[in-house]
């Protein structure tokens, strides 16, 4: 079954999206690939921003491959691309819509499709967007025959390398019909777990705002590295290795538990377990906890605005 996807605000997460699914449709076997979009809509906030997202998946492509022939056959000719004006053209010829938006946009959108005869019969929505629950959505959408899915993932996505917590509800036939399709297209994006979608604000703290956590903390690495002599460049490609080792030695382990990995590491009186004494007192993990669980407490608040 070929269908289509639009994605309405195609940001920096729309194009994640879109560069894994490409990515898929490159390296993919072919029985893989029947599985995905044959055809893609998008919407950016007006010209400027479509020639940048246009720009930006060329760039993502020619990473993908450096054969002239792949380069080709995912041109632009599979694309429509429009401003946020041609919102309602991108709905109405979309099989399955991904909002991509600020939450402060969505109520705007959905008075859209409201006020126009655009039908919304067997229609898929995924929504990235933090703080609206399906509920809201089903809400304003007012209609039963259709499936709504709640996404959050990270930028490491359009790498493929992302993490995905997915929640899916709605018309039990067409959630069954769609829901193979829908989570091995997410599936792209890297790893996906899918939970209840009471811990969704959980998983925007965990997951969708982790990326920059991890970067803090790699960060101080070097510092610390450039603090004591190791040149910037040096000092980003050891800490950068020793982060993506570590969580690498997690995946081989199966994943055992980070804290007898930690063990490990430690001799007593050692230089490591001086370190991490040092780290307590300064208050290292719990900062973490309290940073993850308030920026969770933000995503909630960000649903209550509504």
């Amino acid at each position: 079954m070929s269908y289509s996807v639009g994605i309405l605000g195609c940001g920096v997460m729309g194009q994640s999206f879109l560069s894994a699914v490409q990515k898929c449709r490159v390296l993919g076997t072919a029985e893989e690939k029947q599985q995905l979009p044959t055809k893609f809509y998008t919407t950016n906030h007006n010209e400027e921003s479509v020639r940048n997202m246009k720009a930006v998946l060329e760039e993502n492509i020619k990473k993908i491959s450096e054969d002239e022939q792949v380069l080709k056959n995912l041109g632009f000719d599979e694309y429509e691309c429009y401003t946020g004006k041609d919102n309602l053209k991108l709905i109405e010829k979309s099989d399955v819509i991904l909002f991509s938006i600020k939450p402060y946009q969505m109520e705007d959108v959905f008075n859209q499709i409201k006020e126009s005869n655009v039908s919304l019969d067997n229609k898929v929505f995924i929504s990235l967007v933090a703080g609206w629950t399906i509920d809201s959505m089903r809400e304003l959408l007012n209609n039963k025959k259709m499936v709504i899915t709640r996404l959050m993932t990270n930028t490491p996505a359009k790498f493929g390398e992302g993490a995905v917590v997915v929640s899916h509800t709605g018309d039990e036939e067409l959630l069954s019909k769609w829901k193979g399709k829908l989570n091995f297209m997410i599936e792209q994006l890297g790893v996906m777990v899918e939970l209840p979608e009471s811990k969704m604000d959980a998983a925007t703290a965990l997951v969708g705002s982790g990326p920059a956590f991890v970067l803090n903390f790699l960060e101080a690495m070097v510092d610390a590295g450039i603090k004591m002599g190791i040149p910037y460049k040096e000092s980003y490609m050891l800490a950068l290795k020793t982060v993506e080792g570590t969580a690498k030695m997690g995946q081989l382990t199966n994943y055992t538990h980070p804290s007898v990995l930690k063990h490990q590491v430690c001799t007593p009186g050692g230089t490591t377990i001086a370190g991490l004494v040092e780290m307590d007192n300064r208050g290292v993990k719990s900062g973490v906890i309290n940073g993850i669980t308030e920026a969770a407490r933000v995503a909630s608040e960000l649903g209550k605005k509504k």
